[in-house]
């Protein structure tokens, strides 16, 4: 009798603990959610007040990707909408403008859950929104999607009280929404916030980050690298922010050769540096950096950049060990 009331408390703790939120539920706070035990939650805040979100689907993440397989990273669009009163008496329902979006890009096990957890305007100190391996934000320049994209429109809002409704989509299908009113005569501080977060975004890493190591050895390739990376458009118009090369490491082993998917015939080889430079404002990266060179009248012509990867942000003292 004692084993079938245990089980029967199991079976209905862990019945509650999985639907004690509604699936398609959006629920906030402005301190971090345990979405398996979520407290303090809340719905009013106050312009510059930390906001943090749980959204629970109805299905796991990858069940709405049919066609995704175990190590592919998935997209999913989280909105912000501004709501408002109908502009008209005759008119019955609320206007909603679109504020905002990102794209938050989850790979691993947060793809097997039914709740995805999303800063929306963290503590720029704790938040793993930029330095979680699952999840990632594309970059815009220098500046990053997510947190800090939220934190920018919010800077944005009129004063007074604001209706806003979060939107959850995955492959383009609601998966889940929730309202939140955010008031207050100023929301400059969300500026500020936003400057934080992009900050924290850019440093996300590198106290632990190495350069690459070096595969192949060959100086006089590596010379022949800086020299094309610095005569790149790249470069020039300071896209990469980098003002010195401070180290380079051969990625690839060796060469690696594209021909005519039809004919067979060469059309270049190219080949791969992890390169590190120092940016304007002292701060130290490295991109990996693809070098081709071109087949023409059965000979190699000269070493040319053909493109640079995503900015990795590493500690300067890092690169000398």
């Amino acid at each position: 009798m004692k084993t079938k009331t245990l089980l029967f408390i199991l079976f209905w703790g862990f019945h509650l603990l999985n639907f004690a939120q509604k699936p398609g539920e959006i629920i906030f706070s402005s301190s971090p959610i345990d979405p398996l035990n979520p407290v303090s939650l809340k719905t009013n805040f106050a312009a510059g007040e930390h906001i943090y979100a749980v959204a629970y689907l109805p299905q796991i993440i990858t069940a709405y990707y049919s066609n995704d397989t175990p190590e592919k990273k998935v997209n999913i669009e989280v909105f912000i909408y501004s709501v408002k009163p109908p502009l008209y008496s005759y008119q019955k329902e609320d206007r909603e403008e679109q504020l905002t979006y990102v794209n938050l890009i989850v790979s691993g096990s947060i793809k097997a859950n039914k709740y995805l957890m999303i800063d929306i305007v963290p503590d720029p100190e704790t938040t793993e929104a930029y330095t979680n391996p699952e999840i990632s934000y594309k970059k815009f320049g220098n500046k990053y999607d997510g947190p800090v994209n939220f934190a920018e429109t919010l800077a944005q809002l009129e004063p007074g009280e604001n209706n806003l409704k979060v939107v959850v989509n995955c492959y383009y299908n609601l998966a889940a929404k929730g309202n939140l009113n955010i008031s207050g005569d100023d929301f400059e501080a969300y500026s500020l916030l936003a400057q934080q977060l992009n900050s924290a975004a850019a440093n996300a890493g590198a106290k632990s980050a190495r350069l690459p190591k070096a595969e192949k050895s060959d100086p006089a390739l590596e010379s022949r690298m800086i020299a094309a990376l610095k005569n790149s458009n790249d470069w020039k118009n300071g896209r990469l922010d980098a003002t010195e090369v401070l180290r380079t490491a051969i990625y690839d082993k060796d060469w690696y050769i594209r021909r005519h998917e039809i004919s067979g015939a060469i059309l270049h080889r190219y080949i791969r540096a992890a390169i590190a430079v120092k940016g304007k404002g002292g701060q130290c990266a490295y991109y990996i950096v693809t070098f081709q060179e071109d087949y023409v009248g059965g000979k190699f012509q000269p070493l040319k950049y053909d493109g640079a990867g995503d900015r990795y942000a590493i500690n300067c003292e890092n690169l000398g060990k």
